[in-house]
């Protein structure tokens, strides 16, 4: 089962970052999303079947779906909803502006962006219990050039009431993934492959993200 697998995974601190025990990095895995959304339902047998048809639609990643803070349409994975373009790899990031891993991370997503972007990568976030003016500041203060999207809108001491109302944390549960909040927590989809995506639970380490980039996008030279 997906769950068994995923449940193995420990939060890993590679070679030369030992010391950093604020780091929460984690490997990159390979999951299916239907397995993924027929494990919850035998999580929560109770779901009615309206219920059932709505999470489906979730675990195709829909929280990546809409408009961005800066106005624009984002769609790079459903071709059957509208503003769709299409990205050969797609790395979407459920993120916050109080997180710290996120801190950490943001620096490395833009490097991504940078590198890889006119060769045919999408980056696109998701912020979770977060103030929009906060989202922002985080904007501003890691000059992301990659589109934002603001989900769960909450004060940060009101966080708690909204954490478990989110398909982020119904994701990251069914995954195994035992933090309180859970981000950063990354999904990169390669040539559309929405049902095949690939994981981490945690920061990503460069190395393995930096490969399957390499490979992915390569493959069009």
């Amino acid at each position: 089962m997906v769950t068994s697998l995923l449940l193995t995974l420990a939060l890993l601190a590679p070679a030369g970052r030992a010391n950093q025990a604020a780091h929460e990095y984690s490997d990159l895995i390979r999951v299916n999303a239907i397995e993924l959304y027929e494990e919850y339902l035998a999580q929560d047998p109770g779901t009615s079947e309206a219920d059932m048809k709505e999470l489906k639609e979730l675990f195709r990643f829909r929280d990546f779906v809409g408009t961005a803070l800066d106005g624009s349409k984002i769609n790079h994975h459903l071709p059957s909803e509208p503003a769709y373009t299409p990205a050969k790899l797609l790395l979407l990031s459920y993120t916050a502006e109080w997180c710290e891993n996120c801190n950490y991370e943001a620096p490395y997503l833009n490097e991504l962006y940078d590198k890889y972007h006119s060769r045919g990568l999408e980056i696109v976030t998701r912020t979770e219990y977060s103030a929009v003016d906060k989202v922002h500041e985080f904007i501003k203060k890691h000059d992301m050039k990659y589109p934002v999207i603001i989900g769960s809108v909450v004060a940060y001491d009101e966080r708690e009431t909204v954490r478990m109302e989110t398909f982020q944390y119904l994701l990251r549960k069914t995954v195994g993934d035992t933090r309180k909040w859970g981000t950063p927590f990354n999904i990169i989809i390669v040539d559309g492959d929405v049902e095949n995506p690939y994981v981490v639970v945690g920061e990503m380490i460069s190395d393995q993200v930096n490969k399957l980039i390499e490979d992915t996008l390569s493959e069009e030279q």
